[in-house]
């Protein structure tokens, strides 16, 4: 990538767009890349993190958009090392504080990332009312429910159990993931596609979190130093703990992303792929948690079981990245050439657009605070 415009600088045309913008590696309008006119959607560089491509399966950057680079490695570490520590507890029979971490290491970082970007703004409880809080009670409600019919009914094995285990009850779960972020889809200044994607995560980590704890009370509950085979006990935990919290909070922000997408029409009007929208959206997470809902029901090994729900994580991850990606490129209306400010993820002082000159990065993925208190250095050329 070449470095940040020259204030004062000649305007150059877009290839892309064909606006007059400044000069850089990338279009601060589209977002393009102004020496290459067949790469317009640049897969190459992600929009919210432009040092990575986009299909790349990264937890952090793809659920964490709002997050600088700068500052991702350490939650990249403490995620490391937190599926470390539930595997080494696992491993010396420690089933109970294993359980415990697994249950609530993805809600707390992301509680913690939802802190340093300032997400909610001037609305911390009313966010983390209708996200977190309805989410654990929505899965703690789902869960005492499932155990008290599956207890009478007793589906497992039999002629019913497949569909109920492995259908019924996925989407059931995740019409409930989707339902808390809806309290928010009124508000006029929660409008970004990404905004329905941090609220959608954030539901969906605490219907998880409530949902693994009622499933793994018998363990919570138990002797610290349990019995049976650590290898087993420790892909069971980490399986039902923390693959599933990301593949749930996948497909939910999936759905409540291009969901705020559509609702407050912030596109700009440009040609859109159908297997972008929003009923290609809840179609894939329905397929997604039916199809890993049967596998679950029939695969009784259960390092297949990790396997497959990992692969399907990681595709997840690449199809909502490729999708937050477009929305991000296509979201917002046209605007003219800003005073030059800081870029939040490049840390060049650059002309305030809709993307940093010279990184490529949205300008809507930076952290609120920074978003609005990059004070500006000099007035751009007229």
């Amino acid at each position: 990538m070449s470095g940040a415009p020259e204030p004062g600088g000649e305007l150059v045309h877009c290839p892309h767009c064909g606006d007059a913008v400044p000069p850089g590696a990338f279009c601060g309008n589209c977002g393009g890349d102004l020496a290459d006119t067949a790469q317009r959607r640049r897969h190459f560089a992600y929009a919210a993190a432009p040092h990575e491509s986009v299909h790349r399966p990264a937890i952090v950057s793809t659920l964490l958009p709002h997050l600088p680079h700068r500052h991702a490695h350490v939650f990249r570490e403490v995620l490391g090392a937190g599926v470390a520590a539930v595997i080494l507890l696992a491993a010396l029979r420690l089933y109970t504080p294993a359980a415990v971490v697994a249950a609530v290491l993805l809600p707390v970082v992301y509680l913690l990332y939802l802190y340093d970007v300032e997400v909610y703004q001037h609305e911390p409880l009313q966010v983390l009312a209708a996200t977190y809080v309805a989410g654990i009670a929505l899965g703690t409600g789902y869960s005492l429910v499932v155990s008290h019919f599956g207890a009478h009914l007793a589906f497992s094995g039999s002629e019913e159990g497949p569909v109920v285990s492995g259908v019924v009850l996925p989407l059931v779960a995740q019409a409930l993931m989707v339902a808390g972020p809806l309290l928010l889809l009124s508000r006029s200044h929660f409008d970004e596609a990404l905004d329905g994607l941090t609220f959608g995560v954030a539901t969906a980590l605490g219907f998880t979190m409530a949902a693994f704890v009622a499933g793994e009370w018998h363990t919570l509950t138990a002797s610290l130093r349990g019995s049976g085979v650590p290898a087993d006990s420790a892909l069971r935990i980490v399986r039902a703990g923390l693959i599933a919290a990301v593949v749930n909070a996948t497909t939910t922000g999936l759905i409540t992303a291009t969901l705020w997408q559509r609702r407050h029409g912030r596109s700009r009007g440009r040609p859109a792929s159908p297997w972008r929208g929003l009923r290609a959206s809840a179609i894939v997470a329905a397929a997604a948690q039916v199809g890993l809902g049967l596998a679950t029901y029939f695969i009784s090994d259960q390092l297949l079981d990790v396997v497959v729900w990992a692969v399907a994580g990681a595709a997840l991850l690449i199809w909502l990245r490729v999708v937050l990606h477009h929305a991000l490129l296509d979201e917002g209306a046209e605007q003219g050439i800003g005073p030059f400010s800081v870029c939040p993820e490049c840390h060049h002082v650059v002309p305030g657009m809709r993307f940093c000159p010279a990184c490529g990065v949205a300008r809507s993925a930076a952290p609120r605070r920074l978003r609005d208190l990059a004070a500006p250095q000099r007035e751009a050329p007229a």
